[in-house]
């Protein structure tokens, strides 16, 4: 991995470099030896990442931010200047979903042709190695793979599921299901999430969206936002930070760039709603979009996916009608400094914000780069 801007010429690139010195109050661009499509927070100066292309075995890797990026006080010569690998393993399935358990060193992993959720132990038998050390079933989907998402509080779980029929709750330690969805339809599933230890959300990649209670069977709430913007898409999902919210809100994301705020308490009725100003959505085989509430920035989300571009959003400016919006910010370092291998332009495959500096991302696409950067907020 290597730190560098020169990897492609051009004006455009030559351009938008200057035009960065007064967007950006750091930016720093590393090239990874596969593309990943995955970013974990595994700490304020670690992320996990893990590759998905190729029929080979796939790297997961915990990687070190290089010591200029984190100590920014008289830190004067930095001889580290690359991310620095901590812990690595080797994964024979194509890693498109990596949770780490809060807390602890387990990281779940998912994707296509895989028919249970992976658990991994980073620093297994106190060696620098990520290894497997057991598995969970889940039911396998010829439309998706495996979406999930954890929860430490109580008993450690895993929220996990292809479609709507197929979602169980299962604990980690005693890799014992303690629920199953009571759900018709054969819907695939975009996103998962737990609202709290006993409550999980779904969205389909129709637009459907379910609330259910791990303490009851069935369905507690259920509503969609389909109906109510024409020519939608297939559909993800994020919550809203709790830290933000004393009703859990959900940003909703589109492949055809449409994007609606919902209060869980009626989810049929969007609050608020938008269209980016992206032209091309993501393949439907592909999924890569990718929607994040911004952890420590009242109600700003970001967007990904559509083109090598990352978009963040203010949704305070928004009202309950569709329309096209403008980008509070928007990061087009991807698709400026890159080109794959086969000549096409770059597409952004994962962002995701720091848990707790307000405009620092970390974003990688599909030619292998990934940047760290933070932005500045226009005056």
């Amino acid at each position: 991995m290597e730190e560098g801007s020169d990897r492609t010429g051009g004006e455009e690139c030559e351009d938008w470099l200057l035009e960065s010195i007064q967007l950006y109050k750091d930016l720093h661009d590393f090239e990874l030896q596969d593309p990943t499509r995955v970013i974990e927070w595994t700490g304020d100066k670690s992320i996990c990442i893990a590759g998905y292309t190729g029929p080979r075995s796939h790297e997961i890797l915990q990687l070190l931010f290089p010591q200029k990026l984190h100590e920014k006080e008289n830190q004067g010569l930095c001889p580290e200047r690359d991310l620095k690998v901590e812990y690595g393993g080797f994964s024979q399935h194509p890693v498109y979903t990596l949770k780490q358990l809060p807390d602890t060193s387990l990281l779940l992993t998912s994707g296509p042709s895989l028919a249970h959720v992976q658990i991994w132990q980073i620093g297994a038998d106190d060696k620098d190695v990520i290894q497997p050390t057991m598995s969970i079933p889940s039911d396998p989907s010829s439309d998706t793979w495996t979406k999930l998402s954890v929860s430490a509080a109580a008993s450690a779980r895993v929220v996990h599921g292809a479609g709507v029929s197929g979602v169980h709750v299962t604990e980690i330690e005693s890799a014992k299901r303690i629920y199953t969805l009571a759900a018709s339809g054969g819907e695939a599933i975009g996103s998962l999430s737990f609202l709290d230890p006993c409550t999980v959300h779904l969205c389909c990649l129709s637009g459907r969206q379910i609330i259910a209670d791990i303490r009851q069977p069935g369905i507690a709430g259920e509503g969609s936002v389909a109906p109510k913007v024409p020519d939608g898409g297939q559909w993800c999902a994020a919550v809203k930070p709790e830290n933000q919210d004393v009703c859990a809100t959900i940003a909703s994301l589109s492949s055809k760039g449409h994007i609606a705020v919902t209060d869980i308490r009626d989810m049929g009725a969007p609050l608020k709603c938008a269209k980016s100003k992206s032209s091309n959505g993501p393949a439907p085989e592909e999924q890569v979009m990718c929607v994040c509430w911004a952890p420590q920035l009242e109600d700003c989300i970001s967007i990904s996916g559509f083109d090598g571009t990352v978009q963040i959003y203010d949704t305070r400016r928004w009202d309950a009608a569709t329309k096209e919006v403008e980008a509070l910010f928007t990061h087009r370092g991807h698709s400026a400094m890159g080109d794959c291998e086969d000549g096409s332009a770059p597409r952004v495959t994962v962002h995701s914000w720091h848990p707790w500096k307000e405009r620092t991302l970390v974003s990688a696409a599909s030619d292998g780069s990934l940047h760290i950067w933070d932005w500045l907020e226009r005056p």
